[in-house]
């Protein structure tokens, strides 16, 4: 029971990161129908401030990790992306590949291919014995922080003037635009938010792992996208629940496979996602829609 609790944590914990990754994600691909797997090059390089700035405090260094996620994500907007609004989603899909790999090399030539390494936030890998049950601090603050920050999306979206232009825009771009909406502002404040969720998954990795290398936010943003796809990736709420979905599975997969098989998780995830895409092709809560990106 003691086991099954402590990976029901891990789970929920690793769930929830994905969940933020893959909203991210989604949010973009809302108003953009844009799948950016140049994310991962965002969390990157707000991984990277982290452990350049620490020594400068946490308060200092992690404002410049969120300001370093969201002008990234900007700039990718600015200087690609809004060049290509009127191409198709394919032509966006191949620039966001091109975007990743010119960003790892990028990222190679000023900080070198070894990984670099600061004790970030270091006293929450530790653990808390609650119930009972030995759980680590960064899981349970984890879970905090993504409920938080899911509340406050949630919030802005709803509750907000911006917010509720970014919701009729992933809705139907045309006739949002034809009542008022300015598509720039839209679009560049997507962008943003995808880019402070960028960094606080930044944040939390760089604690689990204390290093960081040119491609370190790709094996997530790769999981988390295909998580959101199997949700439903044209509704932030179907990108939300895959990605959580993704992590789950990946986690408890871990921790109750059987040793001898344990090494070919991914395997039975990726089984996992071909079941879900048989039965639901156009992912679990798929909405329809169109969207116009001029």
């Amino acid at each position: 029971m003691m086991h099954f609790g402590q990976s029901l944590i891990d789970a929920l914990s690793l769930g929830a990161l994905y969940a933020l990754v893959a909203l991210g994600i989604g949010l973009v691909f809302g108003v953009m129908r844009l799948a950016n797997f140049a994310h991962g090059e965002i969390i990157t390089g707000a991984a990277y401030a982290l452990i350049f700035t620490w020594h400068l405090g946490p308060v200092v260094s992690v404002f410049v990790s969120l300001l370093v996620g969201v002008v990234l994500a900007i700039l990718m907007e600015l200087l690609v992306f809004r060049r290509l609004r009127t191409t198709t989603p394919a032509t966006l899909l191949i620039a966001s590949f091109g975007l990743s790999f010119l960003l790892q090399r990028v990222y190679e030539a000023l900080f070198g291919t070894n990984v670099r390494t600061a004790p970030v936030a270091s006293g929450l890998a530790g653990t808390v014995t609650v119930l009972g049950l030995r759980l680590q601090i960064l899981s349970l603050v984890t879970i905090a922080l993504t409920a938080v920050l899911l509340l406050a999306v949630h919030y802005f979206l709803t509750r907000t003037n911006l917010g509720l232009q970014v919701r009729a825009a992933s809705t139907d771009f045309r006739t949002a635009r034809l009542l008022g909406v300015r598509a720039d502002r839209v679009i560049m404040l997507t962008f943003g938010i995808s880019g402070g969720l960028a960094a606080v998954v930044a944040f939390v990795m760089t604690v689990q792992t204390g290093a960081v290398g040119p491609t370190f936010g790709v094996p997530l943003t790769v999981l988390a996208l295909v998580g959101a796809v199997i949700g439903g990736i044209d509704r932030v709420i179907g990108s939300l629940v895959g990605g959580f979905l993704m992590g789950f599975a990946s986690s408890f997969f871990s921790s109750w496979l059987p040793e001898g098989i344990v090494r070919f998780r991914d395997a039975f995830v990726f089984l996992l996602v071909i079941l879900v895409l048989l039965v639901k092709p156009a992912g679990l809560l798929a909405g329809s829609g169109t969207v116009e990106r001029t």
